[in-house]
């Protein structure tokens, strides 16, 4: 508590109160003479008067009589009051301050005194505080911070533009084929890269961007350094593709390279045509490629490739894959395939589609002046049902499809690839039923009766149908119903117009009817008329 007091005093001691204006100030008399009394005693505080003369270096201020009074005593009621004498004080040490030694006050003033702080002498220097000193590791450490944000600095601002003509002309050493280039730009986010946009190649071929990875390795390193890219928007046709150094014969000069990023890889065809939307990863050894791995954008189709002799071996592998615009899915794929630079093989085929297995073989070809296309398919317990819900809606018809598929076709371009496709099927339907054709019924009513609605339902259905431009034939049609058979053929246009003929024999323990049918109409609305 003493020292509380003290310290209190002291802070408001400033040269200008009096000791009266002081204890009015405080409001307590009794606790600022006290105060004074011991921080006088003490040294920290002499009266103004004989300040000056205390403050003289090396000349102690001498009393004017045999009697040393306190300045207190001079303007105070304090009582008498014991000065301790100068060496009494030169070893006493404050509780309170680092002002220095003591110094005795003066014992004669003019006027009332003012009290002021005694301040520090001049011969003593405080210590450092801890870490003001600025230690080598800092300056380092700042050093380094002033270097890398100049590197930054020089990253950001620096005109790559002006490099166009150097990237054109390491793309066409590496391609050796003539690359031409749109702008040269850095990039910071998401991540650090020197980007390439609108990358040309002779011959048709294009790369809408190359982004390159952890560019101060290039600025090092050079191209040499290269070890990892991102291609985007890339379009070859398949014999620039297989020009290409690291395919054929030739290895890319970039032995550092290990992995190649791409996305929307696609393959140009005539008349415009792209061949799928693939994304993946490239992978490279001493300037070879060792395998790609790409898919499609929804995963539906995986496909790994190796290059081979003027080719790229393919191993295909899908899962609910949608083809395109094609109306069909296969659930599960596989299949082996060769790309050339002018067909696309594809055998092997083992897939489930349409609630049953297709197995087979698959050819594209193309040239100036288009592409064409031929296949065949082992079919096997094919739903029916689905098939006609992909290829003819409005038929309804039911039962589990078998047979020997081939197709073929060409055209300008993929879009007219497949209207125009040519297909052979001879097949067989085991317990089918079919929806709006009562074949019994029209048996039943005789001669001239028209019959419409109602369903056949069969035991086997055995059939040979040609499509061709559109429309569909049916021929050597025979439905096989327990004791009624029915054979004949049925034709439908393009149009979705049917038109066919058919002979019923319906056979009792007694007799065998005979009742030729006419058949017309639409899918979904098909008309049978006994004939007379």
């Amino acid at each position: 508590m003493v020292q509380r007091n003290l310290r209190l005093v002291l802070v408001q001691v400033d040269g200008k109160l009096t000791v009266g204006e002081l204890a009015q100030k405080i409001g307590n008399a009794r606790l600022v003479e006290n105060a004074i009394r011991e921080l006088e005693s003490g040294g920290y505080i002499v009266p103004l008067a004989g300040a000056a003369a205390a403050w003289e270096v090396g000349i102690p201020v001498a009393p004017r009589g045999d009697q040393q009074v306190s300045a207190i005593s001079q303007f105070s009621t304090f009582g008498a009051s014991r000065t301790p004498s100068l060496a009494g004080l030169e070893g006493r040490s404050s509780k309170f301050s680092s002002f220095g030694k003591p110094i005795l006050p003066a014992t004669r003033v003019d006027a009332e005194p003012r009290l002021e702080a005694s301040p520090m002498p001049h011969d003593e220097v405080p210590e450092p505080l801890p870490g003001a000193r600025r230690s080598p590791l800092g300056m380092l450490l700042a050093g380094l911070l002033i270097l890398l944000f100049g590197a930054a600095l020089v990253f950001f601002f620096y005109p790559y533009g002006g490099h166009k003509a150097d990237v054109e002309r390491a793309a066409t050493g590496m391609l050796q084929v003539p690359v031409t280039v749109d702008g040269v730009s850095m990039r910071f986010l998401p991540a650090p890269a020197l980007v390439i946009d609108g990358m040309r190649v002779e011959g048709g071929g294009k790369i809408d961007q190359v982004r390159l990875g952890a560019p101060w390795k290039l600025v090092f390193g050079g191209v040499d350094s290269l070890a990892a890219a991102t291609l985007s928007g890339v379009r070859f046709t398949p014999a620039q593709l297989l020009a290409l150094p690291g395919l054929d014969s030739r290895n890319l000069p970039l032995a550092a390279l290990r992995q190649v990023t791409v996305e929307d890889f696609g393959l140009l065809l005539p008349g415009g045509t792209e061949l799928a939307s693939l994304n993946g990863r490239l992978q490279w050894s001493d300037g070879r490629l060792e395998q790609a791995v790409l898919e499609t954008p929804d995963r539906g189709l995986l496909i790994k490739a190796r290059p081979q002799s003027a080719a790229i071996a393919l191993e295909i592998e899908g899962r609910a894959w949608k083809p395109g615009t094609l109306p069909i899915s296969f659930a599960a794929l596989q299949a082996r395939g060769v790309l050339h630079a002018d067909r696309l093989q594809v055998s092997e085929i083992d897939t489930t589609v349409l609630g049953g297995v297709l197995k087979g073989d698959w050819l594209l070809t193309w040239s100036g002046s288009g592409l064409a296309m031929s296949g065949a398919a082992l079919l096997a317990r094919l739903d029916l049902r689905q098939v006609a819900a992909a290829l003819a809606p409005a038929l309804k018809i039911e039962g589990e499809l078998a047979g020997n598929l081939r197709w073929q076709g060409q055209a300008g371009d993929w879009d007219g690839l497949w209207p125009a496709l040519a297909a052979q099927l001879a097949g067989e339907v085991s317990r089918g039923v079919i929806h709006g054709v009562d074949l019994g019924e029209a048996a039943r009513r005789g001669p001239g009766a028209q019959v419409r609605g109602g369903a056949t339902r069969f035991d086997k259905l055995d059939a040979a149908l040609t499509l061709d431009a559109g429309s569909l034939t049916m021929r050597n049609i025979r439905l096989d119903a327990g004791l009624m058979t029915a054979s004949g053929q049925v034709a439908a246009n393009a149009g979705g117009d049917i038109d066919g003929r058919l002979l019923l024999l319906a056979r009792s323990s007694v007799a065998t009817v005979r009742v030729p049918l006419l058949l017309g109409g639409r899918p979904g609305d098909i008309g049978l008329t006994v004939e007379r």
